[in-house]
């Protein structure tokens, strides 16, 4: 799955950066030549499988345990993955660990979203915070929880950064928790949050950022969704890539998508 070449360049990486223990928990369906009526089979399931045992293999830091989806019930429940392919990075670190940061992605993280799924790793072994003390400082002020969900391609190339500055929120606070979707790979989703173009951000389920925006101004919708008062100025969208989906037209700044998102 992963080329040769780059799993030694990757071994290398992994030997020189990571620190802690890694633990990778992947959310799967059994493999089965029969068909079950009504039910469409996981397409990326095996190769995402497949990759996540090759990037296990490469430090003995990282450690990967497979969930058979329906079967797992108890550690779907205390993951919270909700479909598949599901995947939770969570350092077992006891500092870490005690307060709940884990990081999670839906689908397979190939193309674009490769590199940064790996410096994700990193990140999570080192417990590096590479966010600026004015964000930590903003983020303190989080008295509830906030889900933050990141949508995007292996194509995109404004969706890394997204993915790794939402996955470093949830690594400087045990408030935020973040999910990255590859939407392509579902559907269903995309549809469901009117997702044309990528990266888009979405709070909460109530406030969608359109493209790859700044540091502070993630910071600050995020506070502005839970209610938190934020010194940081008003925001702006950023570029994004576009996804190939029939529909409607999105909705521009400031009006509200049928799913009750606000373009802020």
């Amino acid at each position: 799955m992963i080329p040769l070449t780059d799993q030694e360049l990757i071994r290398q990486k992994f030997a020189a950066e990571l620190v802690g223990p890694v633990r990778i928990d992947y959310f799967t369906e059994r493999e089965s030549a029969l068909e079950v009526p009504g039910r469409k089979p996981c397409a990326y399931c095996k190769p995402t499988r497949e990759m996540l045992q090759e990037l296990s293999g490469l430090s003995d830091l990282i450690s990967l345990r497979v969930h058979m989806f329906e079967e797992a019930v108890e550690e779907r429940g205390k993951s919270g993955i909700e479909r598949i392919p599901g995947i939770v990075i969570r350092s077992t670190s006891t500092e870490l660990s005690a307060n709940g940061r884990s990081f999670k992605y839906y689908g397979m993280p190939g193309g674009t979203e490769f590199p940064a799924f790996l410096e994700s790793i990193v990140d999570i072994s080192r417990g590096e915070v590479l966010l600026s003390k004015e964000s930590v400082r903003e983020l303190k002020k989080l008295r509830e929880e906030v889900l933050v969900r990141v949508f995007v391609t292996p194509t995109c190339g404004y969706c890394p950064q997204m993915m790794r500055l939402a996955y470093q929120l949830s690594l400087a606070s045990p408030k935020v928790r973040t999910e990255v979707i590859e939407v392509n790979e579902f559907p269903d989703l995309g549809e469901r949050y009117g997702v044309k173009a990528v990266p888009l951000t979405v709070i909460a389920d109530k406030v969608a950022i359109p493209g790859a925006v700044p540091e502070p101004v993630l910071v600050e919708q995020v506070l502005k969704v839970a209610g938190a008062e934020t010194s940081a100025p008003a925001s702006e969208g950023g570029p994004t890539s576009a996804v190939t989906v029939e529909g409607p037209a999105p909705p521009q700044r400031g009006e509200q998508r049928p799913s009750g998102l606000i373009i802020p």
